[in-house]
């Protein structure tokens, strides 16, 4: 048991290739205080002096801060301090933070204050904040801020934000306007929300969860129906404390909860479509890689973190063994358990095939905004040869 308060950022090298199982630390820096949230965004301004993109981390007490990754990494070569800036505005605990996709220079945080701030780091040694966002409980005015517990930018309209509150509302934020538009709040239950995530193609849909045991589900919601739910997904046993929404899969969502449970979910028929072996301790964290399909990482109150393949997840079970140097060595054990669908990514794109008489036959998909984004078109037609052609190839 280590009752340490220190807090270290650590980067890794994952090198898939090279067959060892525990990736190499590439570098690391000593922080002040404890992390409540960690964000990694592409550089907003010069490229060349961060090609690693730009590091933000909330920290528990209420300041923000930004790092250049390559500094850490390169720290024995590189001239410039890794650390870019300090930001201090939040009276608590950072419990959102999230970097524009569409404009890398916005950074929104969020913090148990009640404040929605946005931040504008084009300048990371300078950055400017925009005027500050105060939530509220619903339907009582002039009540005091409620606190923020996380947060997420849209995925199709980059002006639009949504929270989630302890007193069970999520709010939809407008940044054009300035102020929320929508406020979402299960009429049934009075829950704590945790965590929440945007679907990666509907642009009105997303699913929030709670982390409070008596309302384990995770709830699905449409802005355009902001009455109730529309669907919920059941399997969790306690608290939900993190989701992440697949990118190269829309079908598929994943969870981690206080019942020690990672559950990969079938987001159209929210059925269970596989699940990580049972842990000895709870992820708080869940996150699908953004560039490689399939792999996803997750954190555990322990202090380890885990890199997992969501094909390698089929398995009945894992074995632990001790050995001499003291390292562990897991091993798969138990029968074989096949997704029940395959993967987006592992689909063809698209295809062609000759048949009888000249015809050849193609097919390709494409995405449309629609509330089921899978379409696909097939297509037909004959294909004319040149007569010195067909003369060739009758002498070949």
């Amino acid at each position: 048991m280590s009752f340490s308060t220190s807090a270290v950022l650590e980067i890794f090298s994952l090198d898939f290739a090279s067959g060892e199982e525990a990736p190499v630390l590439a570098g690391s820096l000593a922080v002040p205080e404890r992390f409540n949230r960690l964000a990694w965004g592409t550089a907003p301004s010069d490229a060349t002096r961060m090609p690693l993109g730009i590091i933000a981390g909330g920290l528990a007490d209420g300041s923000i801060c930004l790092w250049n990754p390559s500094s850490i990494v390169d720290a024995g070569a590189s001239k410039t301090p890794p650390l870019l800036a300090k930001m201090q505005k939040h009276g608590g605990p950072v419990k959102g933070l999230e970097f524009n996709s569409f404009s890398p220079n916005l950074l929104a945080s969020g913090a148990s204050d009640g404040e929605l701030c946005i931040w504008d780091v084009a300048n990371p040694a300078q950055p400017s904040l925009y005027p500050a966002l105060k939530s509220g409980a619903q339907g009582a005015p002039g009540a005091g801020p409620v606190e923020i517990t996380y947060l997420a930018w849209n995925r199709k309209v980059q002006h639009i934000l949504a929270s989630t509150q302890v007193d069970g509302a999520t709010v939809i934020w407008d940044l054009k306007k300035q102020r929320p538009v929508i406020t979402l709040k299960d009429p049934n239950s009075q829950r704590r929300c945790s965590v929440l995530q945007w679907n990666p193609e509907v642009a009105t849909q997303l699913v929030v969860a709670s982390d409070d045991d008596r309302s384990p589900t995770l709830q699905l919601w449409d802005l355009r129906n902001s009455m109730g739910p529309v669907k919920e997904f059941v399997g969790h046993t306690k608290g939900v404390l993190g989701m992440a929404w697949c990118q190269h899969d829309p079908g598929l969502l994943l969870s981690c909860s206080k019942d020690c449970r990672t559950i990969c979910w079938e987001v159209a028929t929210t059925d269970v479509l596989c699940e990580l072996p049972a842990s000895g301790n709870w992820d708080f964290d869940v996150q699908w890689s953004p560039t490689l399909p399939g792999v996803f990482s997750t954190s555990s109150f322990d202090g380890k973190l885990a890199v997992h393949n969501l094909l390698a997840c089929t398995g009945g079970g894992v074995v632990e063994t001790i050995n001499a140097d003291f390292s562990t060595t897991k091993v798969a054990s138990g029968a074989a358990k096949p997704l029940k669908r395959a993967p987006a990514w592992m689909g063809k794109s698209s295809g062609v095939v000759f048949g009888f008489g000249g015809r050849l036959a193609s097919f390709s998909h494409y995405k449309q905004q629609v509330s089921d984004p899978a379409t696909g078109q097939v297509g037909s037609g004959r294909l004319f040869w040149d007569c010195g052609c067909r003369q060739t190839a009758r002498t070949l």
